[in-house]
């Protein structure tokens, strides 16, 4: 493998930065901070696509950009590829973002005083999504035994109501990195249809998979399934472009499909820029290598981290990863406060982290951090947060 890709140091203060700049911001405004919170990478985004952007920079006009077979056949293309997955052209649907999509599901398909079930804990701009539409979320903890997160269909069934009308699904799952299986994916999915409720799967950390993990889509269910699904997914996360806003959503359904375009139409969004179009054509046929590289590369860091973390704090403990390059970090036997998580990793050592009670208010003595970053940088979070610990 090729780790010069990842091992590059790229200066990202200064540019507009929401991980970087806003987050100075946010968290005192100084410039020393190292930041491993917010969910992108600080990978320069993969070759092919950096070339598709020169080509348009030197071409020098971007007008309105509209979709094209070539972007739909490499959708189709990447799910055939890496999910084993077929599926036609005309289920598919450009969205700007997936919490905006999201949004927009539940307008469709819910009415106000109406309730919206998400697994927690759960990531903060879905449950926005939802409560910012003046939808009632209705959050279902997965069971947490110290070690592991896992699924229990029957808390679902204790949640649900005659006024329920739609389930999250996000998978892998943000925070916890919980792949759920087949066979749970069949349990939610049945759910859904004995109770008829939407089922919104956000799929955008799949392709980021730990060693050994094996994914499953919500298309690869039974047909039976299908008919209330709708998958939003993007290229964003696993090619570092979150910020060409772009995502797109499959719906076999074609009263669902319809209405759910009817949506974007309202907001008066058809189509892509012109920048994204070309990333995610690229990304979807040109960068397979890239991807196995990438895991690797997150793999050796992960391993990194709990070494070191296990030294650092012997008594806390990282979630088992199933996808994406996040860490979700238990510290309840090393703090008794969230105050105290700041004041250590924030203050004094200047690492900038995800609290847990953003995902969670009885997760407020984790933190998700971001393993996304070059090699140097880690160690030198992991040296910062040792030198704290060892002057306490």
């Amino acid at each position: 493998m090729n780790n010069s890709q990842f091992d590059e140091i790229v200066e990202r203060r200064g540019t507009n930065c929401a991980k970087w700049d806003t987050f100075d911001v946010l968290l005192g405004g100084e410039k020393d901070l190292i930041h491993v919170g917010c969910a992108d990478m600080d990978f320069k985004a993969p070759e092919p696509i950096l070339k598709e952007f020169h080509r348009l920079a030197d071409h020098g006009v971007f007008g309105y950009s509209d979709i094209f077979d070539d972007f739909y056949s490499a959708i189709e293309r990447f799910y055939r590829h890496h999910h084993n997955v077929a599926i036609k052209h005309e289920h598919m649907v450009f969205c700007p973002r997936i919490n905006i999509g999201c949004g927009l599901v539940a307008e469709a398909f819910t009415r106000p005083y109406e309730e919206v079930l998400i697994h927690s804990p759960s990531y903060g701009p879905l449950r926005q999504a939802i409560e910012e539409n003046g939808r009632k979320l209705v959050e279902v903890p997965l069971r947490y035994d110290g070690v592991e997160y896992s699924l229990n269909i029957a808390d679902l069934e204790q949640a649900v109501t005659k006024r329920t009308k739609m389930l999250i699904l996000v998978n892998p799952h943000n925070p916890t990195t919980r792949v759920f299986t087949k066979t749970e994916l069949e349990q939610i999915a049945q759910f859904c249809l004995d109770h008829d409720l939407i089922l919104f799967a956000d799929e955008i950390h799949s392709d980021l998979l730990a060693k050994d993990v094996t994914f499953t889509s919500v298309l690869e269910l039974d047909e039976k399934y299908q008919k209330n699904i709708i998958l939003a997914s993007s290229p964003a996360k696993t090619f570092n472009i979150p910020g060409l806003v772009g995502s797109f959503m499959i719906i076999s359904n074609d009263k669902l499909r319809a209405r759910v375009a009817d949506e974007i139409s309202r907001i008066g969004e058809h189509n892509p820029n012109v920048f994204f179009n070309a990333a995610l054509i690229a990304a979807y046929t040109k960068c397979d290598d890239y991807i196995a590289s990438l895991r690797c590369y997150l793999d050796d860091n992960e391993a990194y981290l709990r070494k070191e973390f296990a030294t650092l704090f012997p008594k806390s403990h990282i979630i088992k990863r199933d996808g994406s390059y996040l860490l979700w970090i238990d510290l309840s036997q090393c703090f008794t406060s969230e105050e105290q998580i700041r004041e250590f990793f924030v203050t004094k050592a200047r690492v900038g982290i995800y609290f847990g009670s953003q995902f969670s208010k009885d997760c407020s003595l984790f933190i998700r951090f971001n393993m996304a970053a070059p090699r140097k940088v880690l160690e030198e979070v992991m040296s910062r947060l040792n030198k704290v610990k060892q002057s306490s």
